[in-house]
């Protein structure tokens, strides 16, 4: 249902990585990621573009389920099931955040810029209940309400109003909550970005470029118990314009607890990520290193027939040096939706006369071929390789009013997104750990059949014995058609 609601924010246009909530969210999925307790088993299925309903059940010290249904005023058309979904659309990971120019929102065909989307689950054995609504009030403004009704709580039940507005330029949250007569206000603002760069004048320092600023802060306040709170957070994001690899960084502070907690987290290629995470209190000068990274396993399909023109549209001209034309978001979406439909054979015959490069056996520094890596030699190791850009020539033809290196620095960032999005991953591997805690947690998630399998295990020292122990394990298999 998680997969849906994204879904639903991506059909019309909601930002949900410019929400203050969501400021951390990359570092969250490397060092923070849920382990399963116990067994679990997750069936979903779509019945129609506009509904879908999902069954739970759950086996951890007694058996426990939930049936959850789920409606949309707007045809969800952009959804897979688990047997077609990437990994990456499935699985939360790094975020590539994108510059506020680039954020403008397309209304749907028909003007209709007021969808709304039910959400609703029951619990057994018991009587708990959840029910979520959403609903847009226009293309950049929509109301938000969560309620929880359970015998075991407070009243039995609460509930939660968010009252939000999401721009390219900032986001607003005006939050109130049954529970404690909790008022909220959260805001986020994306400041002007821009390129760095080590200086004109040194050309082996990489360059970084569509970098974003964000800035936000919360405000709480508690009328019945009369408890204050207030944090802010600071975000910054950029991509290396010579590698094309993003990172983000980020610094959150909470002035009333002392709390101060800074990220860094960078996609160190395309299949691997790392994130670090640093934690401070200036109260009690307690401290906490974390340390967190995931990788990727190709599958075996992607390892023995991966095409170099599958990804950077890179042909022969009749003998010629070979060049490269970026692939469009059309495209890319026609090839990951013939990707798992067309045989190795079939794609052999496409190729044509298009250049075939086994990533296996492939030398990157023979004879000077283009390689998928956007560097040129050992020697000099920032310097792009040019045959993976754009001439001169042909950029001032395409645009005289801007610099040809923008348009260099454009082509690597989006190759290495589009080699991203296009890899096939057959399942990924995430480790964490806690320096202060003593902690270490490991996650698998992959495809095992049709299905979307998740397995991992918690293991903590004992503080006195320092034998290590298991804190969770577990298996969740999902399945959605």
């Amino acid at each position: 249902m998680e997969y849906l609601q994204k879904c639903f924010y991506n059909t019309t246009g909601w930002n949900e990585d410019n929400i203050f909530s969501n400021i951390t969210a990359t570092s969250q999925s490397l060092l923070e990621f849920n382990i399963p307790n116990g067994m679990k088993l997750d069936i979903s299925s779509k019945s129609t573009e506009h509904s879908a309903s999902s069954f739970t059940l759950t086996n951890h010290h007694s058996i426990n389920g939930s049936i959850a249904y789920l409606y949309s005023s707007l045809a969800l058309k952009n959804t897979m099931g688990t047997k077609d979904v990437s990994l990456q659309d499935a699985i939360s990971g790094f975020r590539i955040i994108e510059p506020k120019d680039s954020l403008s929102y397309n209304p749907p065909k028909g003007g209709n810029d007021r969808n709304s989307m039910l959400y609703g689950r029951m619990y057994f054995p018991g009587s708990a209940l959840e029910a979520m609504v959403i609903k847009r009030l226009s293309s950049q403004t929509q109301l938000l309400l969560k309620c929880i009704s359970n015998p075991q709580l407070n009243k039995n039940g609460t509930m939660i109003v968010y009252l939000q507005k999401n721009t390219p330029k900032y986001s607003r949250e005006f939050i109130y909550s049954t529970n404690e007569a909790l008022f909220g206000f959260r805001c986020l603002y994306n400041l002007n970005g821009g390129s760095t760069s080590g200086g004109s004048g040194s050309q082996l320092i990489p360059k970084f470029d569509n970098s974003v600023m964000s800035i936000g802060t919360e405000v709480w306040y508690a009328a019945l118990s009369t408890s204050p709170g207030l944090s802010t957070a600071f975000r910054y994001s950029t991509r290396s314009t010579s590698t094309g690899k993003p990172l983000t960084m980020t610094l959150a502070c909470n002035p009333i607890l002392g709390h101060i907690s800074s990220t860094y987290t960078v996609k160190t290629s395309v299949s691997s990520t790392f994130s670090s995470k640093y934690d401070f209190n200036w109260f009690s000068y307690a401290s906490n290193l974390s340390l967190g990274f995931e990788l990727y396993n190709y599958s075996s399909e992607h390892k023995k027939h991966k095409f170099a023109d599958d990804i950077w549209g890179i042909h022969t001209d009749n003998g010629k040096n070979p060049t490269i034309e970026p692939a469009t978001n059309t495209e890319n979406n026609k090839r990951k939706s013939s990707r798992k439909q067309t045989s190795s054979a079939a794609k052999g015959q496409e190729m044509g006369q298009h250049t075939q490069i086994d990533p296996l056996t492939f030398d990157p520094y023979k004879d000077k071929m283009p390689i998928v890596n956007p560097i040129q030699n050992l020697d000099n190791y920032y310097h792009i390789n040019p045959t993976l850009l754009p001439s001169r020539h042909e950029h001032d033809q395409l645009s005289d009013s801007s610099l040809p290196m923008d348009s260099y620095n454009a082509s690597v960032m989006t190759a290495f997104q589009n080699l991203v999005n296009e890899s096939d991953f057959a399942s990924v591997l995430k480790i964490s750990t806690s320096m202060n805690d003593r902690m270490l947690k490991v996650l698998w998630e992959g495809r095992f059949k049709d299905f979307l399998a998740s397995t991992g295990v918690q293991l903590s020292l004992n503080s006195q014995t320092l034998a290590p122990e298991i804190g969770k394990f577990g298996l969740s298999l999902s399945y959605a058609c």
